[in-house]
């Protein structure tokens, strides 16, 4: 029962893992502040976003590795 409890939890964090990686991907390519003055539109990406993105990106990570340690016996 364990094991395939561990199973079902390995693959919902990879799946969880690609979901947060396909958002990091888009919101990379993403603007999300913007400025018309009458002539042309400036776009940029806000700090925050920025900062989300490189939170995202450890997460990313730490779970990774978390996934590739050998478990426990």
């Amino acid at each position: 029962m364990r094991s395939s409890r561990n199973g079902a939890d390995a693959k919902l964090l990879s799946e969880a893992i690609a979901a947060l990686r396909e958002l990091v991907s888009r919101a990379r390519k993403a603007d999300d502040r913007s400025f018309n003055d009458g002539d042309s539109v400036d776009v940029w990406k806000s700090d925050e976003l920025s900062a989300a993105i490189e939170r995202a990106e450890a997460v990313i990570a730490k779970a990774e590795a978390a996934i590739a340690e050998p478990a426990p016996e």
